[in-house]
Protein backbone atom coordinates (compact mmCIF):
# COMPACT_ATOMS: atom_id res chain seq x y z
CA UNK A 1 0.00 0.00 0.00
CA UNK A 2 1.53 3.31 -1.10
CA UNK A 3 1.43 6.52 0.91
CA UNK A 4 2.46 8.52 -2.23
CA UNK A 5 1.18 12.12 -2.48
CA UNK A 6 -2.00 11.76 -0.44
CA UNK A 7 -0.35 11.82 2.99
CA UNK A 8 0.71 15.05 4.66
CA UNK A 9 4.42 15.87 4.58
CA UNK A 10 6.11 18.37 6.93
CA UNK A 11 5.71 21.99 5.83
CA UNK A 12 2.84 21.32 3.43
CA UNK A 13 -0.01 23.90 3.48
CA UNK A 14 -3.36 22.27 2.78
CA UNK A 15 -6.08 24.39 4.44
CA UNK A 16 -8.48 25.99 1.92
CA UNK A 17 -8.13 29.77 1.39
CA UNK A 18 -11.81 30.44 2.07
CA UNK A 19 -13.59 33.38 3.76
CA UNK A 20 -17.23 33.74 4.73
CA UNK A 21 -17.78 35.74 1.54
CA UNK A 22 -16.31 32.92 -0.57
CA UNK A 23 -18.52 30.40 1.27
CA UNK A 24 -21.68 32.43 0.52
CA UNK A 25 -20.71 32.70 -3.17
CA UNK A 26 -20.01 28.93 -3.41
CA UNK A 27 -23.35 28.14 -1.74
CA UNK A 28 -25.29 30.23 -4.25
CA UNK A 29 -23.36 29.10 -7.34
CA UNK A 30 -23.18 25.39 -6.54
CA UNK A 31 -26.33 24.80 -4.49
CA UNK A 32 -28.69 27.53 -5.70
CA UNK A 33 -29.30 28.78 -2.16
CA UNK A 34 -28.84 32.22 -0.62
CA UNK A 35 -27.47 32.49 2.92
CA UNK A 36 -29.27 34.59 5.53
CA UNK A 37 -26.49 33.91 8.05
CA UNK A 38 -23.06 32.29 7.94
CA UNK A 39 -20.76 31.28 10.81
CA UNK A 40 -17.40 29.54 10.57
CA UNK A 41 -17.09 26.41 12.71
CA UNK A 42 -13.95 25.02 14.35
CA UNK A 43 -11.98 22.73 12.06
CA UNK A 44 -8.52 21.23 11.73
CA UNK A 45 -7.51 21.29 8.06
CA UNK A 46 -10.87 21.93 6.35
CA UNK A 47 -13.14 24.99 6.34
CA UNK A 48 -16.67 24.49 7.70
CA UNK A 49 -19.50 27.06 7.69
CA UNK A 50 -22.90 26.80 9.33
CA UNK A 51 -25.31 28.50 6.92
CA UNK A 52 -29.01 29.34 7.21
CA UNK A 53 -30.78 29.84 3.89
CA UNK A 54 -33.67 31.77 2.38
CA UNK A 55 -36.88 29.82 1.71
CA UNK A 56 -36.70 30.53 -2.00
CA UNK A 57 -33.98 28.60 -3.81
CA UNK A 58 -32.96 27.25 -7.20
CA UNK A 59 -31.92 23.70 -6.34
CA UNK A 60 -34.15 21.06 -8.01
CA UNK A 61 -32.90 18.42 -5.53
CA UNK A 62 -34.04 20.31 -2.41
CA UNK A 63 -37.76 20.42 -1.53
CA UNK A 64 -37.37 23.20 1.03
CA UNK A 65 -34.29 24.41 2.94
CA UNK A 66 -33.61 22.84 6.33
CA UNK A 67 -34.71 25.05 9.24
CA UNK A 68 -31.54 24.17 11.21
CA UNK A 69 -29.43 24.99 8.17
CA UNK A 70 -26.46 23.29 6.57
CA UNK A 71 -22.72 22.91 6.87
CA UNK A 72 -20.86 24.04 3.77
CA UNK A 73 -17.62 22.08 3.87
CA UNK A 74 -14.52 22.95 1.82
CA UNK A 75 -12.13 20.01 2.13
CA UNK A 76 -8.35 20.49 2.39
CA UNK A 77 -6.31 20.16 -0.80
CA UNK A 78 -4.81 16.80 0.22
CA UNK A 79 -8.09 15.01 0.97
CA UNK A 80 -9.72 16.70 -2.05
CA UNK A 81 -7.54 14.49 -4.28
CA UNK A 82 -9.22 11.37 -2.87
CA UNK A 83 -12.55 11.69 -4.69
CA UNK A 84 -13.44 8.01 -4.27
CA UNK A 85 -13.06 8.36 -0.50
CA UNK A 86 -15.30 11.45 -0.52
CA UNK A 87 -17.90 9.37 -2.40
CA UNK A 88 -17.50 6.59 0.19
CA UNK A 89 -18.07 9.08 3.03
CA UNK A 90 -21.28 10.31 1.37
CA UNK A 91 -22.57 6.75 1.01
CA UNK A 92 -21.62 5.98 4.61
CA UNK A 93 -23.53 9.02 5.98
CA UNK A 94 -26.60 8.18 3.85
CA UNK A 95 -26.41 4.57 5.12
CA UNK A 96 -26.24 5.64 8.78
CA UNK A 97 -29.17 8.04 8.37
CA UNK A 98 -31.18 5.14 6.92
CA UNK A 99 -30.27 3.13 10.05
CA UNK A 100 -31.63 5.88 12.36
CA UNK A 101 -28.23 7.24 13.34
CA UNK A 102 -28.39 11.04 13.41
CA UNK A 103 -25.43 12.39 11.46
CA UNK A 104 -24.86 14.93 8.66
CA UNK A 105 -26.74 14.09 5.46
CA UNK A 106 -25.18 15.01 2.10
CA UNK A 107 -27.18 17.34 -0.15
CA UNK A 108 -27.01 17.25 -3.95
CA UNK A 109 -25.79 20.37 -5.75
CA UNK A 110 -27.69 21.89 -8.68
CA UNK A 111 -26.00 19.38 -11.01
CA UNK A 112 -27.19 16.42 -8.91
CA UNK A 113 -23.76 15.56 -7.45
CA UNK A 114 -22.90 15.22 -3.74
CA UNK A 115 -19.69 17.25 -4.14
CA UNK A 116 -17.70 19.14 -6.77
CA UNK A 117 -14.07 20.15 -7.21
CA UNK A 118 -13.59 23.93 -7.30
CA UNK A 119 -10.45 25.88 -8.19
CA UNK A 120 -9.39 28.43 -5.57
CA UNK A 121 -6.25 30.55 -5.43
CA UNK A 122 -3.78 29.63 -2.67
CA UNK A 123 -0.32 31.23 -2.32
CA UNK A 124 -0.37 32.38 -5.97
CA UNK A 125 -1.28 28.93 -7.27
CA UNK A 126 -4.64 27.48 -8.22
CA UNK A 127 -5.60 24.42 -6.17
CA UNK A 128 -8.70 22.23 -6.45
CA UNK A 129 -10.83 21.78 -3.33
CA UNK A 130 -13.84 19.51 -2.86
CA UNK A 131 -16.97 21.38 -1.78
CA UNK A 132 -19.94 19.59 -0.22
CA UNK A 133 -23.11 20.59 1.64
CA UNK A 134 -24.42 18.62 4.62
CA UNK A 135 -27.60 18.90 6.67
CA UNK A 136 -26.66 20.52 10.00
CA UNK A 137 -27.41 18.51 13.15
CA UNK A 138 -28.27 20.86 16.04
CA UNK A 139 -27.36 20.24 19.68
CA UNK A 140 -24.57 20.86 22.15
CA UNK A 141 -21.03 19.70 21.48
CA UNK A 142 -19.91 17.22 24.12
CA UNK A 143 -16.95 19.41 25.09
CA UNK A 144 -19.43 21.85 26.69
CA UNK A 145 -21.14 19.12 28.73
CA UNK A 146 -20.33 18.00 32.27
CA UNK A 147 -18.44 14.71 32.22
CA UNK A 148 -20.56 12.26 34.23
CA UNK A 149 -20.31 8.48 34.62
CA UNK A 150 -23.55 8.04 32.68
CA UNK A 151 -22.61 10.33 29.78
CA UNK A 152 -19.32 8.45 29.34
CA UNK A 153 -21.21 5.14 29.34
CA UNK A 154 -23.47 6.58 26.61
CA UNK A 155 -20.39 7.54 24.56
CA UNK A 156 -18.96 4.02 24.86
CA UNK A 157 -22.33 2.48 24.00
CA UNK A 158 -22.68 4.80 20.98
CA UNK A 159 -19.19 3.84 19.71
CA UNK A 160 -20.11 0.15 19.85
CA UNK A 161 -23.56 0.79 18.29
CA UNK A 162 -22.26 2.78 15.32
CA UNK A 163 -19.56 0.21 14.59
CA UNK A 164 -22.07 -2.62 14.88
CA UNK A 165 -24.20 -0.88 12.25
CA UNK A 166 -21.14 -0.18 10.07
CA UNK A 167 -20.37 -3.90 10.07
CA UNK A 168 -23.08 -3.95 7.39
CA UNK A 169 -21.36 -1.27 5.30
CA UNK A 170 -18.41 -1.46 2.94
CA UNK A 171 -16.97 0.56 0.08
CA UNK A 172 -13.94 -0.34 -2.07
CA UNK A 173 -12.40 3.13 -1.57
CA UNK A 174 -11.83 2.28 2.11
CA UNK A 175 -9.78 -0.81 1.28
CA UNK A 176 -6.60 1.07 0.35
CA UNK A 177 -7.29 4.42 2.02
CA UNK A 178 -4.48 5.85 4.18
CA UNK A 179 -4.30 9.05 6.20
CA UNK A 180 -1.98 10.38 8.86
CA UNK A 181 -4.79 10.27 11.46
CA UNK A 182 -5.23 6.50 11.35
CA UNK A 183 -3.72 4.66 14.28
CA UNK A 184 -1.87 2.45 11.80
CA UNK A 185 -0.07 5.63 10.65
CA UNK A 186 1.24 6.47 14.14
CA UNK A 187 4.91 5.70 13.26
CA UNK A 188 4.86 8.51 10.67
CA UNK A 189 4.05 11.03 13.42
CA UNK A 190 7.78 11.01 14.25
CA UNK A 191 8.39 13.17 11.16
CA UNK A 192 6.50 15.99 12.91
CA UNK A 193 7.93 15.79 16.45
CA UNK A 194 10.22 18.78 15.77
CA UNK A 195 7.13 20.90 16.56
CA UNK A 196 7.25 19.62 20.18
CA UNK A 197 9.53 21.92 22.15
CA UNK A 198 10.55 19.66 25.05
CA UNK A 199 13.20 16.97 24.34
CA UNK A 200 11.70 14.87 27.17
CA UNK A 201 8.26 15.03 25.55
CA UNK A 202 9.76 14.05 22.20
CA UNK A 203 11.43 11.05 23.84
CA UNK A 204 8.15 10.06 25.48
CA UNK A 205 6.42 10.12 22.08
CA UNK A 206 9.22 8.00 20.62
CA UNK A 207 8.88 5.42 23.43
CA UNK A 208 5.09 5.16 22.99
CA UNK A 209 5.39 4.76 19.22
CA UNK A 210 8.05 2.05 19.57
CA UNK A 211 5.81 0.10 21.95
CA UNK A 212 2.75 0.58 19.72
CA UNK A 213 4.65 -0.76 16.71
CA UNK A 214 5.92 -3.75 18.64
CA UNK A 215 2.76 -4.65 20.59
CA UNK A 216 -0.07 -3.60 18.26
CA UNK A 217 0.94 -3.04 14.64
CA UNK A 218 2.63 -6.45 14.57
CA UNK A 219 -0.64 -8.26 15.42
CA UNK A 220 -3.37 -6.24 13.61
CA UNK A 221 -4.18 -9.27 11.42
CA UNK A 222 -5.42 -11.00 14.59
CA UNK A 223 -7.93 -8.21 15.36
CA UNK A 224 -11.47 -7.86 14.02
CA UNK A 225 -11.64 -5.36 11.15
CA UNK A 226 -14.39 -3.00 10.04
CA UNK A 227 -15.26 0.55 8.99
CA UNK A 228 -15.10 3.01 11.90
CA UNK A 229 -15.88 6.71 12.40
CA UNK A 230 -12.23 7.19 13.39
CA UNK A 231 -12.46 10.43 15.38
CA UNK A 232 -15.05 10.21 18.18
CA UNK A 233 -13.82 13.24 20.09
CA UNK A 234 -15.56 15.91 22.17
CA UNK A 235 -16.05 18.15 19.12
CA UNK A 236 -17.66 15.43 16.98
CA UNK A 237 -20.23 14.09 19.45
CA UNK A 238 -23.52 16.00 19.86
CA UNK A 239 -25.42 15.72 23.15
CA UNK A 240 -28.93 16.75 24.15
CA UNK A 241 -29.53 20.15 25.88
CA UNK A 242 -29.09 18.75 29.41
CA UNK A 243 -25.87 17.00 28.37
CA UNK A 244 -27.02 13.56 29.45
CA UNK A 245 -27.24 11.62 26.19
CA UNK A 246 -25.55 11.32 22.79
CA UNK A 247 -27.98 12.38 20.05
CA UNK A 248 -25.78 12.72 16.95
CA UNK A 249 -22.28 12.33 15.54
CA UNK A 250 -20.58 14.59 13.00
CA UNK A 251 -17.44 14.75 10.84
CA UNK A 252 -16.77 11.52 8.97
CA UNK A 253 -13.59 12.89 7.39
CA UNK A 254 -11.48 10.31 9.25
CA UNK A 255 -13.73 7.30 8.65
CA UNK A 256 -11.78 4.29 7.42
CA UNK A 257 -11.44 0.52 7.55
CA UNK A 258 -9.23 -0.74 10.37
CA UNK A 259 -9.23 -2.71 13.64
CA UNK A 260 -12.64 -2.21 15.31
CA UNK A 261 -11.10 -1.81 18.77
CA UNK A 262 -9.37 1.37 17.53
CA UNK A 263 -12.76 3.15 17.60
CA UNK A 264 -12.93 2.51 21.35
CA UNK A 265 -9.26 3.47 21.86
CA UNK A 266 -9.78 6.80 20.08
CA UNK A 267 -13.01 7.60 21.96
CA UNK A 268 -11.38 6.55 25.24
CA UNK A 269 -8.40 8.83 24.58
CA UNK A 270 -10.55 11.93 24.08
CA UNK A 271 -13.01 11.16 26.87
CA UNK A 272 -10.31 10.80 29.54
CA UNK A 273 -8.72 14.01 28.22
CA UNK A 274 -12.10 15.74 28.46
CA UNK A 275 -12.70 14.38 31.97
CA UNK A 276 -9.03 15.06 32.90
CA UNK A 277 -9.11 11.72 34.72
CA UNK A 278 -7.66 8.39 33.54
CA UNK A 279 -10.03 6.47 35.82
CA UNK A 280 -13.14 7.85 34.10
CA UNK A 281 -12.25 5.67 31.12
CA UNK A 282 -13.88 2.82 33.03
CA UNK A 283 -17.35 4.11 32.15
CA UNK A 284 -16.60 4.40 28.43
CA UNK A 285 -15.45 0.76 28.43
CA UNK A 286 -18.54 -0.27 30.44
CA UNK A 287 -20.88 1.33 27.92
CA UNK A 288 -19.01 -0.20 25.00
CA UNK A 289 -19.02 -3.71 26.44
CA UNK A 290 -22.79 -3.64 26.96
CA UNK A 291 -23.03 -4.04 23.17
CA UNK A 292 -19.69 -5.56 22.17
CA UNK A 293 -17.45 -7.63 24.41
CA UNK A 294 -13.73 -7.07 24.00
CA UNK A 295 -11.45 -10.03 23.37
CA UNK A 296 -8.49 -10.64 25.70
CA UNK A 297 -6.14 -9.42 22.97
CA UNK A 298 -8.15 -6.21 22.48
CA UNK A 299 -8.08 -5.56 26.24
CA UNK A 300 -4.33 -6.10 26.29
CA UNK A 301 -3.59 -3.47 23.61
CA UNK A 302 -6.05 -0.82 24.80
CA UNK A 303 -3.65 1.16 27.01
CA UNK A 304 -0.86 1.48 24.43
CA UNK A 305 -3.41 2.28 21.70
CA UNK A 306 -4.91 5.11 23.80
CA UNK A 307 -1.42 6.49 24.50
CA UNK A 308 -0.56 6.27 20.78
CA UNK A 309 -3.64 8.35 19.91
CA UNK A 310 -2.69 10.90 22.58
CA UNK A 311 0.77 11.21 21.00
CA UNK A 312 -0.76 11.54 17.53
CA UNK A 313 -3.09 14.30 18.70
CA UNK A 314 -0.46 16.17 20.72
CA UNK A 315 2.22 16.10 18.03
CA UNK A 316 -0.06 16.95 15.12
CA UNK A 317 -1.75 19.68 17.16
CA UNK A 318 1.64 21.26 17.92
CA UNK A 319 2.76 20.90 14.29
CA UNK A 320 -0.41 22.37 12.79
CA UNK A 321 -0.40 25.27 15.27
CA UNK A 322 3.18 26.06 14.27
CA UNK A 323 1.94 26.61 10.70
CA UNK A 324 -1.47 28.09 11.60
CA UNK A 325 -0.90 30.04 14.86
CA UNK A 326 -4.29 31.80 14.68
CA UNK A 327 -6.22 28.50 14.91
CA UNK A 328 -6.64 27.97 18.66
CA UNK A 329 -8.76 24.84 18.04
CA UNK A 330 -5.52 23.05 17.17
CA UNK A 331 -4.38 23.32 20.79
CA UNK A 332 -7.50 21.73 22.31
CA UNK A 333 -5.65 18.53 23.33
CA UNK A 334 -2.49 20.23 24.57
CA UNK A 335 -3.89 21.68 27.81
CA UNK A 336 -4.37 18.39 29.65
CA UNK A 337 -2.87 16.02 27.10
CA UNK A 338 0.76 15.94 28.18
CA UNK A 339 -0.21 15.73 31.87
CA UNK A 340 -2.49 12.76 31.30
CA UNK A 341 -0.09 11.00 28.94
CA UNK A 342 2.65 11.30 31.59
CA UNK A 343 0.24 9.87 34.16
CA UNK A 344 -1.10 7.00 32.03
CA UNK A 345 2.06 5.81 30.26
CA UNK A 346 4.10 4.84 33.36
CA UNK A 347 1.14 2.95 34.91
CA UNK A 348 1.60 -0.80 34.81
CA UNK A 349 -0.69 -2.76 32.49
CA UNK A 350 -2.61 -4.51 35.28
CA UNK A 351 -3.31 -1.23 37.10
CA UNK A 352 -4.75 0.33 33.92
CA UNK A 353 -6.83 -2.75 33.12
CA UNK A 354 -8.15 -2.77 36.66
CA UNK A 355 -8.92 0.99 36.58
CA UNK A 356 -10.88 0.53 33.35
CA UNK A 357 -12.75 -2.53 34.65
CA UNK A 358 -11.08 -4.90 32.20
CA UNK A 359 -9.90 -7.26 34.94
CA UNK A 360 -11.19 -7.92 38.46
CA UNK A 361 -9.46 -6.23 41.38
CA UNK A 362 -7.32 -8.71 43.35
Amino acid sequence: MEYNDTLLIPGQRIRPPVTEETAVALLERLYGMKATSVRELDAYDDRNYHVLCEETHANPHVASPEKAGYVLKVINSLDSRKTRVIEAQSELMIFLNQQDVSCPLPVKNVNGAYFSLEKLRSDNTMERYAVRLLVYRPGELLHRAKMTDELLRRVGHFAARIDGILAGFDHPAYHDHKTLWMLTSVPRVQQFTYAVKSPLDRQLVHDVIQSFQREVLSITDRLEQGVIHGDLNEHNIIVNPNGEDVIAVIDFGDSHRTCRVFELAIALCYMILQAADVGMGKYVVEGYEKLRKLTDLEKKILKVSVCARMCQSLVMGAYSHLHDPDNQYLLSTQKTGWTLLKRLWPMCQSDVMQAWGLIEAP
